[in-house]
């Protein structure tokens, strides 16, 4: 158990504080309203004096008590390609943790063919522009919500730092607060230092201030949160937030593999936490009450080369997750400070893989990655507070290698789907990149009986939906021209 910690000033962003302190001196709630939602569309505001026509008295109590940020940003590292930006920030009390502003699509299986890269290659050698990211009215923030982690995933860069202290919910929302300064943020992913369901009390706050209409207006749907698999607080989640995106760091099929790739696994036996998703997204899409679009639970998946990645695992995984309303996005291990010889699986067995998995009807990606010359990947999140050393985004955020930028350059990101809106919306559609069928021997690959039905690019309809209607057109036609030859004669 980590140590409380008290924060003086304390964070205008904490609205439970805030209001604390407003209603001992009398001051209205609208007056805090007023002021976040003049901070957040007015970025440049640095000082309380800066805002017009406020009540003197809250004014007296934010100058004795609150800062307008706790935290700063230290350093900026941009990826090469501009997919990724990483924020170094420094807390009060001189912690530091990581935040990655990330434009990013998924990734077609099948959209690197070699020919492209090459011609790429060759005109970055001749000095010719060649296109990278462009996607930045999609941006996706992945935020911490500790510092340090206690779940010590073995491949995860974070883990080995230990659990070194929670979030308030005031810094988690300043993170927020200093990406928009960068860049307008569409979508959040608690997804970067900590296990948000260890500090559920501050990433709930802190929810509440991201979808307030006063405030950052955020769709509940574009706000996922990400965990290994406490049960108890997947189901408070399912009360308390029904609306939020939930993305589960699975990593394994079994229960003994997953204990050692996750080690504190062993808290909840992989059936109980699946139970506990399948309840969570069940309840997500009775609230919608359309079967036009349901809900998935994100399923997070590092593959890393010789411990999770063979066909016999895919096969184990497409059987666990067969059925489910889940979407699987397989991550190939980004290397990381571990003291584990872990080792990348190449781009045919990831493929492989991710193709086996699909043979179950599972929703299957694999996923691009982005970010790893900035040291935002998966699983390279880590601070030395020591000797301050930065790492990367944690065991679930993105990465970009050298030959992550040259995949990214094959896709336009305006032609593919994020992550949170195939979450929210009913799965891959059209225009959405999944694993392609192949043809074998000169024929079509055969469908899987569990697969989804394919859907009409022209109108969006299923077509199991469409046929009795080709079915009943074509009845009456016959019926039509029956009649006409009867009246004929």
């Amino acid at each position: 158990m980590v140590k409380a910690r008290t924060l003086n000033p304390k964070p205008l962003f904490d609205e439970d504080l805030v209001l604390e302190a407003f209603r001992a001196k009398g001051v209205k709630e609208g007056a805090a309203k007023k002021l976040w939602r003049l901070l957040i569309q007015n970025p440049e505001i640095t000082s309380y004096d800066q805002i017009p026509e406020f009540p003197k008295a809250a004014k007296k109590i934010l100058d004795e008590e609150f800062a307008l940020t706790t935290s700063k940003v230290l350093s900026r590292t941009d990826a090469k390609d501009g997919s990724t930006t990483k924020l170094l920030i420094e807390l009060q009390d001189g912690q530091r943790i990581e935040s990655v502003i990330m434009r990013y699509g998924q990734v077609e299986l099948d959209s690197f063919p070699e020919d492209k890269l090459m011609r790429k290659e060759r005109r970055a050698a001749k000095g010719e522009v060649v296109d990278g990211f462009t996607s930045k009215s999609r941006a996706t923030l992945c935020v911490s919500s500790q510092v340090g982690c206690a779940m010590g995933c073995t491949f995860c860069a974070t883990g080995t730092m230990g659990l070194l202290s929670n979030l308030t919910s005031g810094e988690i929302v300043e993170q927020l607060y200093h990406a928009n300064k960068v860049e307008k943020i569409r979508n959040i992913v608690f997804m970067g230092m900590g296990e948000p369901l260890d500090n559920y009390g501050a990433v709930l706050s802190s929810i509440k201030a991201m979808v307030d209409t006063s405030r950052f207006s955020l769709s509940p749907s574009r706000i996922s949160v990400s965990t290994v698999g406490v049960v108890p607080r997947i189901l408070a989640l399912k009360n308390d937030a029904p609306n939020v995106g939930l993305a589960l760091s699975l990593h394994a099929p079994t229960q003994p593999l997953r204990q050692q790739i996750v080690p504190t696994a062993k808290a909840w036996h992989v059936d109980r936490i699946l139970a506990a998703c399948d309840a969570f997204i069940e309840n997500q899409n009775k609230l919608i009450k359309s079967n036009n679009r349901r809900r998935h639970i994100l399923v997070e998946y590092v593959l890393i080369k010789n411990v999770n990645d063979s066909v016999e695992t895919a096969h184990d995984l497409g059987k666990l997750l067969k059925g489910r309303e889940v979407l699987l996005n397989v991550i190939p291990y980004n290397p990381t400070s571990v003291p584990y010889d872990y080792k990348t699986p190449d781009r045919e067995s990831s493929r492989r893989f991710a193709e086996t998995v699909r043979e179950y009807g599972v929703y299957t990606l694999l996923r691009q990655t982005m970010g790893a010359d900035s040291a935002s990947a998966c699983g390279q999140l880590v601070i030395d507070n020591g000797g301050q050393k930065a790492g990367g985004c944690d065991s679930k955020g993105v990465s970009v290698t050298e030959a992550g930028e040259k995949q990214t350059n094959d896709v336009k990101p305006s032609n593919v789907a994020d992550l949170e809106d195939l979450m929210s919306g009913s799965g891959p559609s059209r225009g959405t990149p999944t694993l392609k069928s192949r043809r074998t021997n000169g024929s079509r690959a055969k469908a899987s009986p569990d697969a989804a039905p394919p859907v009409c690019k022209s109108s969006g309809l299923s077509v199991d939906r469409i046929v009795p209607y080709i079915i009943a057109g074509s009845v009456a036609l016959v019926a039509g021209r029956v009649l006409v030859r009867y009246l004929v004669r």
